[in-house]
């Protein structure tokens, strides 16, 4: 990137955008598979419980999962299929809630024990057969929790292969 550009957008960032003031936009971005796992592998990487995580999004908000744990590491790796239940409600809700099916009952029951262990990722949690991501907390651990300050709406869907995010940002 040219240099002059870099050093614009660093002053707009640093002003909060002052300058754009009263812009709006709506935007779908489609991940497509490959990118969702690149994403997710470098969000566990630093798991002490997860091995590893592959996500194959499918159509009507559907996201099949297959889960290696890395303890104990004898045990396969198991399925799960997650459905987007609720989306998150900005700012005053952000947390998209999925419900599991299939082996995500073994989760259900592992839930409390993971929640009580600090094993799971901050910013998720297990309730019964939903898995909640406040995607406020995970923005936080990842130091952007900024740009929920220009966010209004955040949809996340699924099609075939895909994962759908649909925002609408603004600039106060």
């Amino acid at each position: 990137m040219d240099s002059r550009l870099a050093s614009l957008l660093t002053r707009l960032q640093t002003t909060g955008f002052t300058d754009l003031a009263g812009s709006e936009s709506y935007t779908v971005v489609r991940l497509s598979e490959r990118l969702l796992n690149e994403a997710v592998a470098a969000f566990v990487a630093s798991s002490t419980v997860v091995r590893t995580v592959t996500l194959q999004p499918r159509a009507s908000n559907q996201i099949d999962v297959q889960l290696k744990l890395a303890k104990p590491s004898f045990l396969p790796a198991f399925s799960i299929s997650l459905h987007i239940d609720q989306q998150p409600q900005l700012p005053e809700h952000p947390e998209l809630v999925l419900r599991m099916t299939g082996a995500g009952g073994l989760l259900r029951l592992a839930g409390p024990a993971l929640e009580s262990s600090g094993t799971l990722p901050h910013g998720i949690r297990l309730e019964g057969d939903r898995l909640r991501l406040d995607v406020r907390r995970i923005l936080q651990q990842q130091g952007r929790a900024e740009l929920l300050d220009y966010i209004d709406q955040l949809h996340v869907l699924s099609e075939e292969s895909r994962l759908v995010l649909a925002v609408q940002l603004r600039v106060r």
